[in-house]
């Protein structure tokens, strides 16, 4: 039966001359009563559920936001500029949580909408201490990794002056050796000229020209 709002409810009684539903029964009032309360209760179904979409809505972006921080931490590293970095969005997390439990208390009436966003915002308040923990775990390892960084400059200043000194020490057994081989070049060239100088019974006269070390001509 097609339902118009605004019928009165004689214009849906039966005719008068039928003795059995001469007049309106209670059966035409529970009708309009029922669809009346039909309509409320459906307005007030679409109102709870524009406000669990909303508030669903709202819970997704603050994952997505807590994913992404926890990602560009893992990015940075465990450096102390990223912790701080990182602590700041946290606290803009958790300020934004506590705006959405605020809006979801004003915003949910339903018992059933309730227990949904009940075991969503668990779900976001597990994953905020989760990165809380793991905030924590970094700025301990930040603090150890700082203290063993400041023990061993001490080392790594020695070792420098260690390395200086080794490569001092390397300069000089290289010149000592570019030394040692251009005393020997000058010895063997001068056995190898002499070698070449003919024993002559009478006045020898011989006449070196600057030559290159494998073709020395003697006259």
């Amino acid at each position: 039966m097609d339902f118009e709002w605004g019928t009165s409810a004689s214009s849906l009684s039966p005719a008068a001359g039928d003795d059995d539903d001469g007049e309106p029964g209670s059966g035409d009032e529970d009708v309009l009563t029922s669809l009346g309360a039909s309509y409320r209760a459906w307005r007030a179904y679409s109102r709870e559920k524009r406000a669990h979409e909303y508030t669903k809505t709202r819970l997704v972006e603050l994952i997505k936001r807590e994913s992404a921080l926890t990602k560009q931490l893992a990015r940075l590293g465990g450096t102390v500029e990223g912790i701080e970095c990182a602590l700041m969005k946290l606290e803009d997390l958790e300020s934004a949580q506590v705006v959405l439990e605020g809006r979801y208390d004003a915003a949910v009436t339903g018992q059933a909408a309730r227990e949904d966003l009940a075991l969503e915002l668990e779900t976001v308040q597990r994953q905020c201490q989760l990165h809380t923990d793991r905030l924590h775990e970094a700025e301990a390892a930040a603090s150890r990794w700082k203290s063993q960084y400041q023990q061993a400059l001490p080392e790594l200043a020695c070792s420098n002056l260690e390395k200086e000194r080794l490569t001092g020490e390397l300069r000089k057994v290289k010149k000592t050796a570019v030394l040692l081989l251009n005393r020997q070049y000058v010895q063997l060239e001068t056995m190898s000229k002499a070698s070449q100088i003919p024993r002559l019974t009478g006045h020898l006269k011989v006449e070196t020209k600057a030559r290159s070390f494998s073709n020395v001509e003697i006259i």
